[in-house]
């Protein structure tokens, strides 16, 4: 069901206002028939259930999917591709372990605490407390941890937890596939406004590393010149940041400027030029020369 869905989801965000004759064949074209009647119970479905603004246009006897009433539809589209990826691999195929030889995965990949995901989504939109132990990986040590979940994070793969803890008074940031014993308590807690403004000022930076206690830190324009061609393709279908703009060779974000950051640009080496803001060129400059110091022949 999960993969018709995303079939049909997949197919009308063409923007092309397939019909319903084309949808249906489309879906035969994926080894799925269904009915005129069931076609349309799922695109009822989809509206409920996924909160996909699926509209028919009279005047272009078509489909389309109304985007400007969901700002949520990447995300959707990324959870149902994930679920259709998963039921494509564990129940079409077959062979399985023939199959595992032409999958080829980092040493660092890491999908352990993603079955969390869901709980954690449900506490935080709930309002209810969870109990955790999370464990250090400097110190090897487990420590438990009492907290309300305010938000989940994606980055480079892995999956965060942004939840604060009422006994440091402060917000934390905990790696899923670092937490164990995970238990969604009874007890409830309000969601106030500050404090979600606080879990909110994660859109504006880059990574994980936002220290909510630094007093209303200021959200930059960061500017850096593409020097390589494939950069301006890279940076065009992979945006650094939401807030990006590419003008010509020079790519623009609105961010609180953090070390994760610093850490991204100076990855491109030679092919990045960081125009300002100047302190933050400065620190990019500071970091090389201790770099090129470190490796003096």
């Amino acid at each position: 069901m999960i993969r018709r869905d995303y079939i049909l989801i997949r197919r009308i965000d063409r923007n092309d206002y397939p019909s319903k004759a084309t949808l249906l064949q489309y879906l035969i074209s994926h080894d799925i028939e269904i009915d005129s009647r069931t076609l349309d119970r799922d695109i009822n479905n989809i509206r409920y259930n996924l909160d996909v603004d699926i509209e028919y246009d009279r005047n272009k006897n078509g489909y389309y999917i109304d985007k400007q009433r969901n700002d949520d539809f990447d995300k959707v589209l990324f959870f149902i591709g994930l679920a259709e990826s998963a039921d494509i691999i564990l129940t079409s195929i077959k062979d399985k372990q023939e199959f595992w030889k032409y999958l080829l995965m980092s040493p660092a990949t890491s999908f352990k605490g993603v079955e969390k995901i869901v709980v954690l989504l449900q506490a935080a939109k709930n309002g209810l407390i969870v109990q955790f132990n999370h464990l250090n990986y400097s110190t090897k040590e487990s420590s438990q941890y009492i907290a309300e979940p305010y938000l989940l994070k994606e980055f480079e793969g892995r999956w965060y937890l942004f939840a604060f803890v009422k006994e440091k008074n402060a917000f934390r940031t905990f790696g899923l596939d670092r937490l164990n014993e995970l238990i969604v308590t009874d007890e409830k807690f309000q969601h106030t406004q500050e404090l979600a403004d606080t879990s909110e000022r994660f859109n504006d930076i880059y990574g994980l590393v936002y220290m909510p206690e630094q007093q209303n830190p200021s959200i930059e324009t960061v500017q850096f010149l593409c020097k390589a061609d494939f950069l301006i393709s890279h940076f065009s279908a992979l945006p650094l940041h939401h807030s990006q703009k590419i003008d010509d060779r020079t790519v623009s974000i609105q961010v609180i400027i953090n070390p994760e950051l610093e850490n991204k640009l100076l990855s491109y080496g030679e092919h990045v030029e960081v125009l300002s803001p100047d302190s933050l060129r400065k620190k990019i400059n500071e970091r090389l020369t201790k770099t090129i110091q470190q490796y003096r022949i």
